[in-house]
């Protein structure tokens, strides 16, 4: 069995607990925690004095008994700001450089069974610069598998939306506009490319990385979700057929993961581009795995058909 297969037998086996201290870890809201090679470093007074601060307002609601909304929505999103390098005030008073606004649904989905309904979740963000107005913005809406037997529908769909690529890089698709004025795409583009490099080059550790705090006795749920995000990020790309990100895809061909290379190679399958077709046969000729290969085969195929029509 493949390492990337081995570690995807063992998600499935630790998902249930996994879920459910995910579960546990809302209801607390404890303060949040970092991947190693993303946790943002203390900023001195002359980094502070620089960085962009950000005001959020965050509005949520949901259909469950009692209002409870036991996802942590706002020191999940704090979490995302602040890793990619923002200070983050929720005081309106406090001068600021842009302005966050989410709102964040919990609705009452289909029915499964007499007394239990799923939850779906609807997402809103806009994202505000005083001299552009307007910058930034997105929808997320997010489903439990209704068609699969369902044990926690809640802690599923909470998954299904921290794994959401536009949810999981929204820090970075921020620092995007910040940095270089990119639209929404180009800030997954850049999210993703930086992710990667992250994987590539790992932070070298410190005798600071050693010594154990409190957060350290939760799991890091960021790092847990990466994987996931990722391919569900891959598949966006190939979804809005972005030229910009043709690059990125061709990239992560030589990612460790099989799954990932898999997907690399569908998304790319949906560009015509002069530059896929001799990266799609270097792949179906020296790639290591079977399907990655077959894949990229079957993508020559495709493109050799539609030439001669």
């Amino acid at each position: 069995m493949k390492a990337a297969d081995c570690a995807s037998t063992l998600w499935s086996r630790r998902r249930p607990l996994l879920l459910l201290l995910l579960s546990l870890i809302g209801l607390a809201t404890p303060a949040p925690t970092y991947a190693a090679d993303s946790e943002p470093r203390s900023l001195d007074s002359a980094e502070l004095s620089k960085a962009a601060v950000v005001y959020l307002d965050v509005h949520a609601s949901t259909w469950r008994p009692r209002g409870r909304i036991s996802f942590g929505i706002v020191p999940s999103v704090k979490m995302k700001l602040a890793s990619a390098g923002f200070v983050v005030t929720e005081d309106p008073e406090t001068p600021h450089d842009l302005a966050l606004k989410v709102e964040y649904r919990e609705i009452r989905g289909k029915q499964i069974s007499i007394n239990s309904y799923g939850t779906e979740i609807e997402c809103e963000f806009l994202l505000m610069d005083p001299q552009f107005g307007s910058v930034l913005s997105g929808n997320i809406h997010e489903s439990p598998a209704y068609a699969e037997m369902i044990t926690a529908p809640y802690v599923e769909v909470v998954e299904r939306f921290e794994t959401n690529s536009y949810f999981y890089y929204l820090g970075y698709l921020i620092r995007g506009w910040t940095d270089a004025r990119m639209d929404r795409t180009g800030g997954l583009i850049l999210a993703m490319d930086r992710q990667f490099d992250r994987e590539r080059h790992p932070r070298e550790g410190t005798p600071l990385d050693t010594l154990l705090s409190p957060a350290e006795t939760f799991p890091d749920l960021d790092l847990h979700f990466a994987e996931v995000a990722q391919e569900n990020g891959v598949e966006e790309l190939g979804r809005l057929k972005d030229a910009r990100a043709i690059d990125l895809l061709v990239r992560l061909l030589s990612h460790p993961s099989r799954r990932l290379r898999l997907k690399a190679v569908i998304a790319l399958s949906e560009f015509d581009a002069p530059s896929v077709e001799p990266v799609m046969r270097h792949v179906a000729l020296e790639d290591s795995d079977a399907d990655v290969r077959e894949a990229a085969a079957a993508v020559l195929r495709r493109q050799a058909n539609r030439s001669s029509n």
